[in-house]
This record gives C-alpha cells, structure tokens and sequence, in this order.
C-alpha cells in the first residue's frame, strides 16, 4: 500500500469514526431515540433534493450565461439554506406532536445529518460528488493539482483538511438546525434568519465562490477558507447554544 492509500484509508477510518461515535454515544448512554437521527437525516435528503433541483435550473443555467461568480455564489448559498433549512421547518412541524424534541434530540438532529455527509464523503471523491454541477470543472482542476502533494503537504490535504472540514460543517449543522427550533421555542424569526446568512457564507461564499474563482488553486487560498470556515463556526456554534440556553429544560 502506497503512501497516498495509506492516507485515503486513515482517512476514511477518521471519518467514519467521527460520523458514528457520537451518534452511538447519544443513542446509548444519553438514551436519545435513533428517530430524532433519522428526522434530522430526513429533512436533509429532502432539502439537498430540492436545492440540486434548483441548483440545475437557476445556477447552472446562469453559469452557462456567464453571470458573476459573486452572484452564483450568493444564489448557491441562498438557495442551499433556504431548502435545507425549509426541510427542517417541514418535519418539525410534520413531528411534532408525534416526537418530543428535547434539548438532546435537538442536538441529534443536526449531528445526524453532518454524520451522514462524513459517511457519504469517506467513500465518495469530491469529483464524484460534485458531477453535473457549476463546480464540476474548477473541482476536477484543484484534485489534479493536489494529486501532485508530497509529503507533510500531502497529509495536510488529503488528511488533515478533510477532517477539519466535516467537524466545522457538523458543528454548522447541529447550530443552524437548532436555530430552527430556538425560532419554534421563541417564536421568533430572527434565529432562522441567522441560521440562513450562515449558509449564505458558508455553502455560497466559501463553498461555492472560493472555488469557482481558483482560489484554492493556492496555498493561500485553502488557508483563508479554513480561517474563514472556523470562526463562522464559531460564531454560529455560540449563537446557538447561547439563545437555546432559556429553552434547555423545554421539549417542543
């Protein structure tokens, strides 16, 4: 087994553990019922169904008129917010006289979904994932670039930053889901709004536009998306768990 296996593997692994570790440990020790998983891994189906659907006829469709890439990334993160979010909105409101959604289920609902994405990306490339998609082609050249890495470079690409990257996007799924129940506890918009301007930046100006922009053809630019990734997560993580503080005691 070469190098570049070796790593593949270790990283797999990595993923698979961090994806299935908590969910057991929340299933089995904090006794949370494997259905809060399941709705949250639901809504997300639903929401990434719908935003591929939109995804086709408004991005795709604008890219190939060559609009701005600013402005496919805005609508990239618009539109993945608003569906995934509006999932989540659809099965709280489908289950909630039918599942008691406590502060341990509210967390296991957004786990469930950024788990489920780490099992999808330890044995999916990026290149597959992103097929038929306004990214396929920037995508395919920063894999060509980074099948060149040697060494300490190598296991900081092919290691390292994929791992980084699935533990700031479950922390990101855990929080915006749970601004989607703080808006339910408080009956207030403005969670759900922050919830939406955090997929903005992350999936439309992070995800989407440092790639289409070559950006992460550099060193530099892969740097500045990390940077950028961890202190939104941060900022999202905090806001959430400070505004459901009030509610921690309270089953929707």
């Amino acid at each position: 087994m070469n190098h570049r296996k070796q790593i593949d593997f270790i990283l797999k692994t990595t993923l698979i553990i961090i994806a299935v570790v908590p969910i057991l440990y929340l299933n089995r020790i904090e006794h949370v019922p494997l259905k809060a998983f399941i709705l949250g891994t639901g809504s997300w189906g639903i929401g990434v169904t719908l935003k591929m659907i939109a995804h086709q006829l408004v991005v795709v469709q604008l890219d190939k008129k060559n609009a701005s890439h600013l402005l496919l990334s805005l609508i990239n993160g618009f539109s993945s917010g608003l569906f995934e979010l509006a999932a989540a909105v659809g099965v709280i409101l489908l289950m909630k006289n039918k599942f008691v959604f406590d502060y341990k289920a509210i967390i296991s609902f957004g786990l469930a979904i950024g788990s489920f994405e780490s099992i999808i990306v330890a044995f999916n490339s990026g290149d597959n994932l992103l097929k038929g998609t306004a990214l396929e082609k920037t995508t395919e050249e920063i894999s060509r670039r980074l099948k060149n890495t040697k060494g300490i470079k190598q296991l900081v690409y092919h290691y390292f930053f994929p791992v980084i990257e699935r533990v700031l996007s479950t922390f990101i799924h855990i929080s915006t889901r749970g601004l989607v129940f703080v808006s339910f506890f408080g009956t207030a918009l403005f969670p759900i709004v922050i919830a939406l301007i955090v997929f903005i930046i992350a999936d439309g100006l992070l995800g989407y536009y440092f790639n289409v922009s070559g950006k992460l053809l550099t060193d530099k630019g892969f740097v500045q998306i990390y940077v950028a990734l961890f202190f939104l997560t941060v900022f999202v993580t905090i806001t959430f768990f400070v505004l459901i503080n009030p509610y921690k005691n309270v089953a929707l």
